[in-house]
């Protein structure tokens, strides 16, 4: 019986949809003689018609249409935006929305729900996440998608666009008063633990791994332990090398993390502790084999997806970071220590102006090393 209602309320709401594009395309003064043919009762009854199929298609067929490959800005183009703000009008009571446009590898989208986040936690507001996201995919979330108003998430291309003031890799404090009795979206990667420094334990609790790719990363890192005589007392740490093209410095400012940089925090690590194990990943693997030598406490993890890596990583004892946001999310979520290049950026450079402050970026408590 719910579902029939559910069925009729979107039929009717389609009808309202279309007619309500006829009326702001002026679709009844496209001809002077157009308002005359629809006197005719034959004309009024196909009329009739074309809106009952039109609305048929977009209950049964349009809503399923997901266009979450289109850029961000084209999407207010293809939802129609009046709906929701005609709700609004007529007093459909509702929690308001934060959308944030995801962008980037894996980092860059877990630091951009980390902020959307805590946004919506702090203002009792909705994050709008999709079931087709990768990190519905990868992270035990629960999809959040206007699904209660029959409205796809493109809708969040109809809000006004806050924007980051250039701190990608920073804290902008005006962003932590803004208003909760409207919509907010979001576009920027606001890459600060000071966003949500207060609901960082409830975030790790959130961003729990998919059940197989957290089985396939601790069965991967049991058979790499098992491959170590007496590996009780092993103390292991996760070694992210994240390298920007060929070059140690691009025309950004964009610093690569040298090679006696990591021998040199593998050595803190070995002094620290009497026995090691440094499994080391990265997609820039023939580098690393050439640059890093092969001793017997190294172990060069190859062949997974990003998110089976990022799991193994939160399963070592500690990490060592090079650049990046993967490298960062590894170290944040794996809670031990964690060493970072302290040179990120060239001084002056416009990749260092992204930067409010390094310790707006980097985690408290982290090591830096160069």
């Amino acid at each position: 019986m719910g579902s029939s209602l559910r069925i009729v309320s979107c039929f009717i709401s389609s009808i309202r949809f279309v007619y309500v594009k006829m009326v702001q395309i002026n679709v009844w003064n496209i001809s002077g003689h157009f308002r005359l043919l629809l006197q005719n009762r034959t004309a009024k009854k196909l009329a009739v018609i074309c809106m009952l199929l039109t609305g048929i298609y977009y209950t049964f067929f349009y809503k399923h249409s997901t266009h979450h490959d289109l850029p961000y800005q084209d999407l207010s183009e293809k939802y129609n935006c009046s709906s929701i703000a005609h709700m609004d009008k007529i007093g459909i009571k509702r929690n308001k929305s934060v959308c944030v446009k995801f962008a980037g590898g894996l980092g860059n989208q877990m630091f951009a729900f980390c902020f959307g986040y805590t946004i919506a936690r702090k203002k009792n507001m909705h994050l709008v996440l999709t079931r087709e996201h990768i990190l519905t995919q990868y992270f035990k979330l629960v999809p959040y998608h206007w699904k209660d108003y029959d409205l796809n998430a493109g809708i969040c291309g109809c809000f006004p666009l806050i924007k980051d003031k250039g701190f990608d890799c920073g804290y902008d404090k005006k962003l932590e008063h803004l208003p909760s009795d409207q919509d907010l979206s979001f576009l920027g990667f606001f890459q600060s633990w000071r966003y949500w420094k207060n609901y960082e334990n409830e975030l790790r609790q959130i961003l729990q791994f998919q059940d197989n790719i957290l089985h396939e990363a601790k069965s991967q890192f049991h058979n790499i332990l098992s491959k170590h005589k007496n590996y009780q007392g092993l103390t292991t740490i996760g070694v992210h090398i994240r390298r920007f093209e060929r070059y140690d410095t691009d025309e950004f400012g964009k610093n690569n993390a040298p090679k006696e940089y990591i021998i040199h925090a593998m050595d803190y690590f070995r002094n620290l502790y009497k026995k090691c194990l440094f499994l080391i990943f990265s997609i820039k693997m023939k580098w690393t084999k050439k640059n890093i030598p092969q001793t017997d406490d190294i172990f060069l993890v190859e062949g997974n997806s990003a998110p089976v890596d990022l799991a193994m990583l939160t399963l070592t004892n500690h990490t060592i970071m090079t650049v990046g946001t993967f490298g960062w999310m590894a170290g944040w979520m794996t809670q031990g220590k964690t060493v970072y290049y302290k040179h990120p950026a060239t001084p002056g450079s416009e990749f260092s102006k992204l930067y409010s402050n390094y310790s707006d970026h980097f985690y408290p408590g982290w090591i830096p090393m160069e």
